[in-house]
């Protein structure tokens, strides 16, 4: 533990093409903020990464285990900055998931505890919370808003747990159907979408994407009709109404070019039934399930779920990458303490109900936290996760064909670890999968109306980049990682070329070995070493990497005041 000013410095700047500020300078202090915080830098900087935390709570009424578990990610992926990160005094705009349900179903037999799979678990986000006042963070710059979950804040949690930490929930009742409605900057944040498809702009609920705010996306790991309603799709709660309705067909578009008429504001593309009818004439040949014929109101089979048509998915899918161009983000996370199968609060369960539409949806103790920089490359690894080949999700194909994506393929994505503030390379694989099965562009005669979208995909069809990974190894300090009370722990990032054994060491000034932090056969690419510096006194040091026959060193000084 430091309870004393610490920082440390670098005597060189190291090789390779990562590089290294020299003098580099890390503080730290027990009882006084640094006045900024961010993501960890590993995870900031690898945008191309997915991370997992394994969390280890037996059951989802354990508030303080899933509270501790928030608190745990927290301390360890928050961290003090310097004045390069986010001030203290910004804003912290969270959408947790808090979509319209109904929280007790007493027609059916729902209580609380059978639906509490819908949102986002309230004490996992209290443990962010209490984490980021940790660092200076004021209860009263955090805000939570969700326009659809006005109903549930309160029999979800939300309201008491606000209270306790000192932060806003309030039930969302700004809609936009007046020019002074649409001009009420206290109330809504207005956005330029570059490249949009459907929407020029978009409003916001303050306080997301306003100048002072900092985004974090805190998603549930659940099924819905559009597959998986995971990072990407919760952000859609962050309008106000109606713009947060993605997921209909061409009246809901028709009806907000009719309101931007009376708001006097564009928001709406005025080629958007030229552009998105050639692009679903386009896709219904090329991405899986495109073709899924519709099924009329009036027939036998339809259920509510057929509603959601190839149209509907175009025009979610479109939205919703216009949606986060708009968007920048300090964090996608993915809440998987407990996963939920079905459709709210429907689903296939008990066993024998997967052609009811009426059956019910369950929980499930999955024990994963998934997080990232990227929506869509967390959102394919959540998808995997859950049972399904994401391949077969035409989300995921607009997003690469708009640029967003570079990969597509969960096998090719760099996953880690994350365990105690230590991202360890993982193979995807070695993650447990927990099916949670939803009725998404359902094939009438080829499955039952709860399914996983888990036939195989032929990820050559789609032109995928590779990372670029340097000739030879690189190793820096991630110098912006302030170790503090809670995280003492100092990163060193290393990439290899190629598959090989690499050895990272802390040696005293003479070249004697003091602590190995690293021992591993390592995927080429990007890899950390965490060196706990608490235990250290003051004075100079040294880390090693070893990898194959290459071997380099550099001088570390450690100085507490």
């Amino acid at each position: 533990m430091f309870s004393r000013r610490h920082f440390l410095k670098s005597s060189s700047v190291l090789c390779g093409s990562l590089g290294f500020i020299s003098r580099a300078s890390i503080f730290a202090s027990e009882s006084k903020p640094s006045g900024y915080f961010g993501v960890h830098p590993f995870v900031e900087q690898h945008p191309e990464a997915v991370f997992i935390l394994r969390t280890h709570v037996d059951y989802k009424t354990n508030s303080d285990a899933c509270k501790r578990a928030g608190l745990h990610f927290g301390r360890t992926v928050f961290v003090p900055m310097d004045d390069t990160g986010i001030p203290v005094t910004y804003n912290i705009a969270a959408k947790p998931n808090l979509t319209a349900h109904e929280a007790v179903d007493k027609k059916r037999g729902l209580t609380l505890e059978d639906t509490m799979g819908i949102a986002t678990d309230v004490f996992f986000v209290e443990g962010l919370f209490e984490s980021l006042k940790e660092l200076g963070v004021a209860g009263a710059r955090m805000h939570m808003r969700d326009a659809n979950g006005a109903t549930v804040i309160e029999p979800r949690g939300y309201v008491a747990m606000a209270q306790r930490v000192g932060a806003t929930v309030r039930p969302v009742t700004g809609t936009i159907k007046t020019a002074e409605d649409a001009n009420d900057a206290e109330a809504f944040v207005w956005k330029e979408v570059p490249g949009g498809v459907v929407h020029t702009y978009l409003p916001y609920l303050w306080p997301f994407n306003a100048s002072n705010s900092w985004n974090l996306n805190v998603a549930k790991f659940k099924a819905h009709e559009m597959g998986l309603t995971l990072a990407a799709k919760n952000w859609q709660g962050s309008h106000p109404s109606p713009f947060q309705r993605y997921c209909g067909k061409w009246p809901d578009i028709d009806s907000l070019q009719k309101l931007e008429k009376l708001i006097n504001k564009e928001c709406i593309s005025p080629k958007v039934h030229e552009v998105v009818e050639a692009n679903l004439k386009w896709h219904t040949g090329t991405i899986p399930r495109w073709n899924t014929p519709d099924v009329p109101r009036n027939g036998p089979e339809y259920n509510d779920g057929y509603y959601y048509t190839a149209l509907c998915m175009e025009l979610w899918a479109q939205r919703t990458v216009d949606n986060h161009a708009a968007s920048p983000m300090g964090l996608h996370i993915i809440e998987g303490i407990y996963g939920h199968d079905g459709d709210f609060s429907n689903g296939p369960n008990p066993f024998g109900n997967e052609n009811n539409y009426e059956g019910r949806a369950w929980d499930y103790m999955t024990n994963i936290v998934i997080f990232g920089k990227n929506a869509y490359l967390v959102d394919i690894v959540g998808h995997w996760l859950g049972g399904h080949e994401p391949g077969n999700f035409g989300l995921f194909h607009i997003a690469m064909e708009r640029g967003k994506l570079d990969v597509m393929n969960p096998m090719h994505i760099p996953v880690y670890e994350w365990q105690d503030g230590v991202a360890v390379r993982r193979p995807l694989t070695s993650f447990t999968r927990t099916p949670l099965r939803s009725f998404y562009l359902h094939q009438r005669t080829k499955e039952p109306l709860w399914h996983l979208v888990d036939q195989p995909f032929d990820y050559t069809q789609v032109s995928e980049k590779k990372l670029s990974i340097p000739a030879k190894p690189t190793t820096r300090v991630l110098n912006q990682h302030y170790p503090n009370a809670n995280n003492p722990q100092l990163a060193i990032e290393f990439s290899v070329p190629e598959r090989g054994w690499v050895l990272v060491e802390i040696l005293d000034q003479s070249g004697n070995n003091l602590e190995v932090i690293s021992n591993a056969i390592c995927e080429a690419g990007y890899h950390m070493a965490a060196w706990n510096t608490a235990k250290y006194a003051s004075g100079s040091y040294k880390y090693r990497l070893r990898y194959n026959d290459y071997n380099e060193e550099h001088d570390l000084v450690v100085n507490k005041a």
